[in-house]
């Protein structure tokens, strides 16, 4: 919904003065950034067409619009995640599309931004014969509430609108919800309970941006180290990685651990490593270690696997077998494969032609 300005401007004529330039400014510097202009929650209510007692409930009692759940992983443990129900998962993704895709990020961010993926991440570093790569621990939930306050702030919104934004955005548990979690969740959760301020949720539409906008200022200073030692650096989400021909150029851990935590992020320091091209080069889940970027041949054997079998037993009766998890074996094969095709096109041309020789029935 643009912002009638004229309108606005001829229902304000009889006010003071001094009201009547303090709203248009505000109104005028956030026109001028392509943003909407919000000039209190219930303002921000009637641009998603959401009742203000809604508004209100969204935004004081967030955790109670989220479903908690935990996702095995493949090496042990669980991965939690915190996903918004679809109420306040519309309203992310409008703050997602209006306001935080339009406020720009350092161009050496590659993570969850448009037309950029994992490739372009990797293309960055091939034919480099060193790379170091560092990894932040709970990326997303490092990243609190008053520094989402600040991304709104900062680009000219008022502080009552900016904790509206802020809040909706991030996330902390309340006693009255954690009561109610099984026991078995508390363990997992207790963090996102006991924390003295709400984080950023990892689940949320928004939580991507937020975190690649926050980290602007850490993304200029590995720049300009890189810059200076004539190294290639990027970052994807919480994985960076330095690249060069030089060992020696390449920045130690306790530098880069001290840029990390002065930007209020923590340095996973188990997952750092330097990889020379005597070793795997691997970037985001891509192979380097050659003259151009490849999918890694374990990735590409377990597709053929799977193809071959299908083959063999048939779809239904191999996935039945295997995977009885998968509710549409089908489309995941094939995500795998245009995942291939995106990296080695020619390679998941075989792979495609023998996933469309298979007899998929109602899979």
């Amino acid at each position: 919904m643009e912002f009638p300005r004229d309108s606005f401007l001829s229902l304000i004529k009889d006010s003071p003065d001094e009201y009547k330039k303090a709203t248009t400014e505000y109104a005028d510097r956030l026109l001028s950034k392509g943003l909407p202009v919000i000039f209190s929650l219930k303002h921000l209510g009637v641009l998603l067409n959401v009742e203000y007692r809604d508004m209100c409930m969204l935004v004081h009692f967030p955790d109670g619009y989220y479903a908690y759940f935990l996702i095995k992983k493949k090496k042990g443990g669980y991965r939690r995640i915190v996903v918004p129900y679809d109420n306040l998962k519309h309203i992310q993704r409008w703050i997602l599309h209006n306001i935080l895709s339009k406020i720009p990020v350092h161009k050496q961010c590659v993570g969850f931004m448009k037309g950029k993926n994992t490739l372009d991440n990797a293309k960055a570093h091939v034919g480099k014969k060193y790379i170091r790569k560092f990894d932040f621990k709970n990326f997303f939930e490092s990243i609190n509430a008053r520094q989402v306050y600040y991304v709104f702030r900062n680009v000219g919104y008022s502080p009552s609108v900016s904790r509206c934004l802020a809040s909706l955005c991030t996330l902390k548990i309340e006693d009255n919800k954690y009561d109610y979690l099984p026991p078995y969740k508390k363990i997992w959760f207790k963090d996102l309970h006991d924390t003295t301020i709400a984080v950023l949720p990892q689940g949320a539409p928004t939580s991507p941006a937020l975190a690649n906008i926050i980290c602007n200022n850490l993304d200029k200073r590995f720049f300009s180290y890189a810059f200076k030692k004539n190294l290639t650096y990027t970052r994807y989400a919480d994985d960076v990685t330095f690249s060069c021909d030089d060992p020696s150029l390449l920045p130690n851990v306790s530098f880069v651990k001290k840029v990390v935590e002065s930007e209020g992020l923590s340095l996973n320091e188990k997952k750092t490593g330097t990889y020379g091209q005597d070793s795997r080069q691997m970037v985001t889940g891509i192979l380097i270690d050659g003259e151009k970027a490849h999918v890694p041949q374990k990735f590409k054997r377990e597709i053929y696997r799977h193809l071959h079998f299908c083959k063999k037993y048939g779809t239904h009766e191999h996935f039945r077998h295997i995977a009885p998890d998968k509710s549409n074996p089908r489309a995941w094969i094939y995500g795998k494969i245009h995942y291939v095709n995106a990296i080695e096109p020619e390679e998941a041309k075989k792979m495609f032609a023998l996933a469309d020789e298979l007899d998929w029935g109602i899979l």
